[in-house]
């Protein structure tokens, strides 16, 4: 059979060639051609182009749920920098970091990349759902800088009675702020916990606090560390291992669970979980002292005083608690469950 013959059976399309000489395309086949180019270019413009790309675009929702959080939203603002007219790896970011509580970045994101860019119905009515909570998380905050603002003037060269007065005057403005609508009430609580010196009072605004937004700053390390002093070990770990849960790489939450090994008497993993937090940043708040703490409860005591005279020479001086621990004065369970 000839060959031609064969293909003429296949239907439009598939004439022999001496009958598709001469012949002209179409009009709707072109324009469909040509729009069909205008689509995959614009595509081109909006997704990212790189294999290795779209993989950290598809992956950052996986990533995150898997405790990469920090990574995760790291990898895919890269993306965004390399993409900045892609509009689906922009709005994946934004979505990510609302998600996660990373407010800051996606205010950046949304105010550097988004604005201007065309959004359907959906991811519109999605991203003014944001922009409002942002908006209302600014004025929370702005409202309470200028709060703290006013006592830093208020407190300058003030006897530490009058200090204490103005301290009183700030957290009941503060309380006073929760009638305000128009502000995050979860963000003022969480105020009112540092200025709570009544470890009950800091307990109960921080987990009021975490009840309304758990993913505010770091709720759940500082929960964790008020539960272990009252006395709660249980419940403390059950809110550090959500923080790692949320993010492998919180320095601070591996150094809480440190110091519950430390108090549970296994020594062993508390040194274990102190280097962890002191490989991911040796220089986080309090994290050089429990590792120092750690290995003197292990016995190295030589690698203890090494890293104490290394703190004392940054710092200029041993924190008075840390000191006392390390003079004998003061025991494992008085520096970390006491006043």
């Amino acid at each position: 059979m000839d060959t031609n013959q064969t293909y003429d059976s296949l239907g439009p399309g598939f004439e022999p060639e001496s009958e598709k000489k001469g012949k002209k395309i179409p009009g709707w086949i072109l324009l469909f051609l040509i729009a069909a180019l205008i689509l995959t270019a614009f595509s081109m413009i909006r997704f990212p182009k790189v294999f290795q790309e779209y993989q950290i675009y598809r992956e950052a929702k996986q990533r995150m749920e898997n405790g990469e959080t920090s990574t995760a939203l790291g990898k895919l603002l890269e993306v965004v920098e390399q993409h900045p007219n892609s509009v689906p790896v922009i709005t994946e970011f934004i979505d990510r970091s609302m998600e996660a509580g990373y407010y800051d970045a996606a205010a950046y994101v949304m105010d550097e990349y988004l604005a201007g860019k065309n959004l359907s119905d959906k991811g519109y009515a999605q991203m003014m759902e944001y922009y409002d909570f942002l908006e209302r998380y600014y004025l929370t905050y702005d409202t309470v800088e200028s709060l703290l603002s006013e006592l830093e003037e208020n407190t300058v060269n003030s006897s530490e009675e009058e200090m204490t007065a103005q301290v009183e005057a700030c957290k009941e403005k503060l309380q006073q702020l929760l009638e305000n609508p128009e502000l995050d009430s979860s963000f003022i609580m969480y105020y009112l916990a540092l200025f709570s010196e009544d470890r009950n009072d800091y307990y109960s605004w921080l987990k009021q606090c975490y009840e309304l937004n758990p993913e505010l700053f770091d709720t759940r390390v500082l929960l964790g560390n008020a539960a272990r002093r009252l006395g709660k070990l249980e419940e403390a770990r059950e809110y550090l291992d959500a923080a790692l849960a949320k993010d492998k790489e919180d320095h601070a939450a591996w150094r809480g669970l440190a110091v519950l090994s430390l108090l549970e008497g296994d020594s062993t993993k508390g040194l274990e979980l102190a280097k962890q937090a002191y490989d991911l940043y040796p220089d986080g708040t309090y994290v050089r002292d429990t590792c120092i703490i750690a290995l003197c409860e292990n016995g190295k005591t030589e690698e203890a005083d090494a890293m104490s005279a290394e703190l004392e020479e940054i710092q200029g001086f041993l924190g008075e608690d840390l000191q006392a621990y390390l003079d004998g004065t003061c025991t494992l369970q008085d520096y970390y469950m006491g006043d």
